[in-house]
């Protein structure tokens, strides 16, 4: 019995629309949720959602029931998409500087007043919670998020154990989630 997935997926092989509408619906939000994790940004995320799809949509038969269920190999599309746009703004941006990589931001242009009004408060929140952290913190935090360096990197480079990497990663994370105002929505 074929899923809803590749059902859909065959309507969108005849051209259907509303098929294809519906396929956004199902799988949209993961897609776009896992891209977010990757990329932490919501302009890029949302880019490489419409990318897949608008791939899928141009030649639908580059996926194949064979190859497993649709939404999985969507979920592989995003998830090697943004790894892809990850590595690329970490080449961009391999100074290592931390307000290099909080102050950029590709669509800037697109975006009203209010809105990066809000995001420069956002970054400067970031900013001052990331100063507060321990050096050790810091630095396993930078090397990760804005250096894209693996844990397994990290602990070489730095001669740590991974489980230490990881450790102050995690602590680090907490301490700032914990120094951020919490948004209403």
């Amino acid at each position: 019995m074929a899923s809803e997935g590749e059902d859909l997926w065959k309507k969108i092989c005849n051209g259907d629309t509303q098929a294809f509408a519906s396929l956004y619906d199902a799988f949209g939000t993961a897609m776009f949720s896992l891209s977010m994790q990757i990329l932490h940004d919501r302009w890029d995320a949302e880019e490489i959602v419409q990318d897949t799809f608008a791939a899928l949509w141009k030649k639908p038969t580059s996926y194949s029931p064979k190859k497993g269920k649709l939404r999985s190999w969507l979920l592989v599309l995003v998830r090697n998409r943004s790894i892809d746009r990850y590595r690329s703004r970490k080449r961009r941006l391999d100074t290592g500087e931390l307000s290099v990589a909080l102050d950029t931001h590709p669509h800037e242009e697109a975006a009203d007043g209010a809105f990066m009004a809000s995001q420069e408060d956002d970054r400067a929140l970031l900013r001052q919670s990331f100063e507060k952290l321990p050096e050790s913190q810091k630095n396993v935090l930078e090397n990760s998020f804005f250096k894209g360096m693996a844990h397994s990197e990290i602990a070489s480079s730095m001669n740590l154990s991974l489980g230490t990497v990881k450790s102050r990663i995690r602590l680090g994370l907490q301490k700032m989630r914990r120094s951020l105002p919490t948004k209403e929505l």
